[in-house]
This record gives structure tokens, C-alpha cells and sequence, in this order.
């Protein structure tokens, strides 16, 4: 320490001015070389994607994955006094070098390997403008129930058009999925998916999983089809058990990196990564040394820092991680079966969430919500969302249950609910439904409906398959009086083009005298009501025409 000569008073209290005025101007500006120039709105990605599952998404040390920290807990990035303290020069290397370079938190990770310079320096500038904010501006990055974000994080545009969402990869990447699990576990999950990461294969995403009711065969072929997506490099073989002094290093390493920040480990830990108490019998441990030598050479996405762990580290880890597993070697995959894998994860849109460079990419195998507002009850919609059903069983697609929760589902249903062809002109009201359905009204609307005139049971679903090709077949009309809105079913008897151009549903009431004669004196509005009072019949007991076809059962 620095002693200084006596001074009267006034000169002491002088310099202990100029140098705590110093010592603040140090602590906040860039020293020569401090990284500069970086950009918040991409820090603001990356902060989301490495950051917030544990100081939040608002940066206040409050994210999913805090309260298992025990009492290192993560730095609240708000606290602008704090803040003011530091140089961009301080931030970078915490960022970079993690907690110990600075004997912080030891549960704060290194990110120096995963990241470069440049977005380094973005988090920097991200992470500058938390604490500028003020308690009113509100977090930075939204937590509320968006229905567009909970449609986008689940994947719904991936078989879906909606509006001017885009597709986007929400699970992990696939390409050599048959290096990374066992077949076993796979086949089980396909079964019964169930959450593998709990903050979400993307942090803070509601993405998930769906279960598409898969049937025994399809289970198998789908197991093959993803069993066979592996490296070129040959894969390790069982080889002989371990001995226990690698086992102890890699408890040792476990320890050393802090890997229960993210991971629970015997059943203590934290929840921002993969439980890794059933790694065992989910993956394999070729795959999970490599992964934890250079996570991002295996999937650049991922969150897992690279933290230098060496090839002999990673080894040691990975034994600790399956000691008491015992090795197994897995059959070939069947030719057959791959061919019959590769055409379900096509048709179920796999490839829209996952990446594999061996699949299809976008397949339009849901239909166009565009208008959904307009055509689908909200009520009809809750349910569907929670208990999905087969609408249009000639399709290879299907609608999977995401297991929604009650406030996801309401957002949901009024996101799609708000997707309204504003621009379509209003319906007169002596068109609009009132309630009531006469009898005579529906026996009309049978008669229109016969084979005698527009067939509709050509087409529609209703009993036995209909006539022609599946690539014909239309929507079953008995689920009509739960489904449709009234006043839709109207506008689409009127116009099917202008509400889904390139439909395959004939337009009958193009004009004024497009309607049969004999029915209703040519009145074609009256005809079309009758056709709706008819259709919305169809659900009641007793309401479908005799013979009607109706559709083979699906799973």
C-alpha cells in the first residue's frame, strides 16, 4: 500500500477524492484493446439461447435452472450499480473464461470455446442493456403466453401455412441419430415421448416432443429408419468394463467442471440439461465422450459450453457416467424396414422440426390455417389441441397431441382464432344462421346431397370409403355440427375458391342459375341453407343419410 505524507485536512479528503474519482473512471471505460462495437440484438439471441435458463430471461438471476444452484446463485444483471463498476474488458473475460478466471461463481461456464470474439462482444452489449433498463421497461425478452410464439416454438408452421410464421428446427438434429442412442431407449420413446431436456432442446422454448399415436409397425420402421442416420467414422465396440480408478478420475472431472450446474446427478443437480441418471440406457457412450470433447463439432446448436475438457477427460467422465452399465452391441439395421422409416419421417413432417441431411425438407401435410378464425369453433379447437382426432384419415400425416397445458391451450385457441379473412365481405344477414334448423329445411338439403344431384358423398367421409382415389376424399360431414361455424360453412358452399384457391371442392353456386331447377324453384341461397341445415344434422343421432360411406377406423 501507497502511505502518503500528512496533510492537512482539506488536501487528504483532495486525493482521496481524485482517486476514488480515478479508480471509477479504470473501472468503467474500456482499457486499451477492450472489445467494442458489438451488436445487443444478436446478443440478445445468443443471451436467450447460453444465458437465460439461468439468470433469467429478464437477467435478474431468476431463470428455471437458479433454484438448484444451491446458494451460488447466478448474478443478477440488472443491478446497474454493480454494473457501472465494470469495464466491457471485465465482462468479456468473465463471459469467456467463466467464474473461477475471476474466482467467481463456479457454476458459471466458460464460453470462451464456444463462442466467437464477435459474439462475445455481442453479449457484451446485451448484457450492457439489462442494467440500463429501468423496473417499468419490463424484461427484455418476453415470458408471456404469446400464441404466435407457442405456435413457432411448437412447430406448427412446419405442417401448417400460418399467416407469416416460418418454419423453424425446434429439436435436435437427427443426422447421426443412430450414433447417439440405443435402440431400445429409442423405441420406448417413440412409444411414449416424454421431456429429455426440461428447459427445452432450445432454452426457454415451449418445444417439445408430440406423441403421433404411432402404431407397432411404424414404431419399428421409424426405430430403423433413425438407428441407421450414423457417422462414417466406425463406432467403438462394447470393448471390457472400465477399471475403477477411471471411474474415480471421472467422478473427479465431474466435479472439477461443475457439471450439476446444468445436470442432475444422482438425483441432485441442476435442470437445465439432460438428466444424466438414465444416460446409460439412452445413449451411447462412443457418442457422449466425443460429445463432451467438443460438443459443438456434434451439434453446433447446442448449448453445452466447450469447456477443454481432453479426449482422455472426456473418457474418464463418460465411464463415470455408465459405470455399472453393461456393454451392448446392437444388430444392423434391416433394409426393408430403413426404406419404410424413411418414407414415415417424411410424411409425419419430422424433417420440419429436425435437421438430417438424409431427409425431405418442408411437406405442406396439415392444412391451411388461414381463415381458421372463420371456419373453426374455439370450443371444438380447445378439445382437438388436447385430445387430437383424425380428421382427414387419408392422409399419411396426422395431428400429434403436444401435451398442452391448460394456458397453452387457450392461448392456442385464440391465436388461431384471430386468423380471420378480414378481407372478406360481410355476410347478409339473411344468410346468417339463427339458431334454429328445420325439419323440412334438412330433408331439402338431403335431397341436394344425393347421388340424384351433387353426390357429396362421392367425396365426403361418412361410412364406407368413398369412390375414387384417397387423393379425392374429403372431410368426414358428421363432425361438421361440432367443427364448423354455421355462417362458414355458407361462405364455403358459395365460394370454395375464394376461401382455399386450388381447392378441390367444385364451386356448384358459381351464379344465380347454377342451382338444380327442381329443388327450391332454382333459389340457389335457399338451396345453400338448406345444404347447411342439412350438413349440421349430420352429427345429431339418427342425422346421416342411409348408405352414407364412412371412413375405415385409423389409429
Amino acid at each position: 500500500m501507497i502511505a502518503f505524507p500528512h496533510r492537512p485536512k482539506v488536501g487528504r479528503l483532495r486525493v482521496r477524492l481524485v482517486l476514488g474519482l480515478l479508480a471509477l473512471g479504470l473501472a468503467i471505460a474500456p482499457a486499451a484493446g477492450a472489445p467494442t462495437g458489438g451488436d445487443p440484438e444478436r446478443g440478445e439471441r445468443l443471451y436467450r439461447r447460453y444465458c437465460a435458463v439461468c439468470h433469467g430471461s429478464g437477467g435478474r438471476g431468476d431463470g428455471p435452472n437458479a433454484a438448484f444452484l444451491e446458494d451460488d446463485q447466478p448474478r443478477d444483471l440488472t443491478d446497474s450499480r454493480y454494473f457501472a463498476r465494470l469495464s466491457d474488458e471485465h465482462l468479456y473475460r468473465v463471459i469467456a473464461d467463466g467464474g473461477a478466471a475471476i474466482r467467481g461463481s463456479r457454476f458459471m461456464p466458460p464460453w470462451g470455446r464456444t463462442l466467437s470474439p464477435a459474439q462475445l462482444r455481442d453479449l457484451v452489449a446485451f448484457v450492457r442493456t439489462l442494467s440500463m433498463k429501468s423496473p417499468l421497461d419490463g424484461p427484455p425478452l418476453t415470458g408471456a403466453l404469446s400464441g404466435s410464439a407457442l405456435a413457432q416454438e411448437l412447430g406448427c408452421p412446419v405442417c401448417h401455412r400460418i399467416g407469416d410464421l416460418e418454419p423453424v428446427a425446434v429439436g435436435p438434429d437427427l443426422t447421426a441419430e443412430g450414433s447417439r442412442v440405443q435402440r431400445a431407449w429409442l423405441v420406448r420413446f417413440l412409444k411414449a415421448p416424454h421431456p429429455i431436456r426440461p428447459a427445452g432442446h432450445q432454452p426457454l422454448w415451449r418445444s417439445r416432443m408430440p406423441d403421433f399415436r404411432l402404431s407397432e409397425e411404424e414404431v419399428a420402421s421409424l426405430a430403423e429408419y433413425l438407428m441407421s442416420r450414423r457417422h462414417e467414422a466406425p463406432e467403438p465396440g462394447p470393448g471390457s468394463t472400465p477399471p475403477a480408478s477411471l471411474t474415480q478420475r471421472g467422478r473427479e472431472v465431474f466435479r472439477q467442471y461443475a457439471c450439476r450446474a446444468c445436470h442432475t446427478s444422482a438425483g441432485t443437480g441442476g435442470r437445465a440439461a439432460p438428466d444424466l441418471d438414465g444416460v446409460a440406457r439412452r445413449l451411447r457412450p462412443g457418442w457422449v465422450a466425443r460429445f463432451i470433447e467438443d460438443p459443438q463439432a456434434i451439434d453446433s446448436l447446442t448449448p453445452m459450453p466447450n469447456l477443454g475438457v481432453d479426449a482422455a477427460a472426456a473418457r474418464a467422465i463418460t465411464t463415470f457416467l455408465f459405470a455399472g452399465a453393461p456393454p451392448r452391441a446392437e444388430p444392423p439395421p434391416d433394409a426393408g424396414a430403413v426404406s419404410k422409416g424413411a418414407v414415415l419421417f417424411a410424411d409425419l413432417g419430422c424433417a420440419g422440426c429436425h435437421r438430417d441431411e438424409g431427409a425431405e425438407g418442408r411437406k405442406d401435410i396439415g392444412p391451411d390455417l388461414s381463415g381458421a378464425g372463420d371456419r373453426l369453433k374455439p370450443e371444438w379447437l380447445s378439445e382437438f389441441l388436447v385430445r387430437p382426432t383424425t380428421i382427414r384419415p387419408w392422409l399419411a400425416g396426422r395431428m400429434p397431441g403436444f401435451r398442452l397445458t391448460e394456458a397453452e391451450t387457450r392461448a392456442l385457441v385464440q391465436f388461431i382464432s384471430d386468423l380471420k379473412d378480414d378481407a372478406a365481405p360481410p355476410l347478409p344477414e339473411r344468410l346468417r344462421f339463427r339458431g334454429l334448423i328445420p325439419a323440412a329445411s334438412i330433408e331439402v338439403g338431403r335431397r341436394l346431397a344425393s347421388r340424384e344431384f351433387l353426390s357429396c358423398a362421392s367425396c365426403h367421409i361418412g361410412g364406407e370409403p368413398p369412390e375414387g382415389s384417397p387423393e379425392e376424399w374429403a372431410p368426414d360431414l358428421r363432425l361438421s355440427a361440432d367443427r364448423l361455424n354455421p355462417d362458414w360453412i355458407v361462405r364455403w358452399l358459395r365460394d370454395p375458391q375464394r376461401l382455399a384457391p386450388g381447392t378441390k371442392m367444385p364451386t356448384y353456386f358459381s351464379d344465380e342459375s347454377s342451382g338444380p331447377e327442381e329443388i327450391l324453384e332454382g333459389d340457389e341461397e335457399r338451396q345453400i341453407l338448406a345444404l347447411r341445415d342439412y350438413i349440421l344434422s349430420l352429427g345429431a343421432p339418427g342425422g346421416a343419410p342411409e348408405g352414407a360411406p364412412t371412413a375405415p377406423p385409423r389409429h
